[in-house]
């Protein structure tokens, strides 16, 4: 039951799926990945919530960043995912963002402009 956006369906599906794919890398086995999908005002908003082991402060306003990886992070990325995802929301009018709490989880999402 929720209005349609103003979208790119292709780039808006590869923010979705990049999200996902960083949700299941960074978690532990048989834990839970939330989805929500909600209207907000003039926007619908989507975001992923994963139950990993968290990201500081100091570097989730980095995250999508070019080529930016975690310090201590010893998984294989380019860094490369989330600056594309970042482009490809902006590049819509849509607000994207990452919040985290160590040792909880992250949540990423976006929000798009209702059509």
């Amino acid at each position: 039951n929720l209005p349609n956006v103003q979208a790119d369906a292709e780039k808006t599906s590869w923010v979705l799926i990049n999200f996902l794919t960083n949700a299941i890398k960074y978690s532990p086995d048989k834990t839970t990945i939330t989805i929500n999908v909600f209207q907000n005002n003039n926007t619908v908003t989507l975001t992923v919530t994963d139950q990993g082991n968290g990201i500081e402060e100091k570097y989730t306003s980095k995250i999508f960043d070019r080529y930016f990886k975690v310090p201590g992070n010893t998984n294989s990325s380019t860094g490369l995912g989330l600056a594309i995802s970042k482009e490809f929301i902006e590049a819509q009018n849509g607000k994207i963002w990452a919040e985290s709490i160590i040792g909880e989880g992250s949540t990423f999402g976006f929000s798009l402009a209702i059509a």
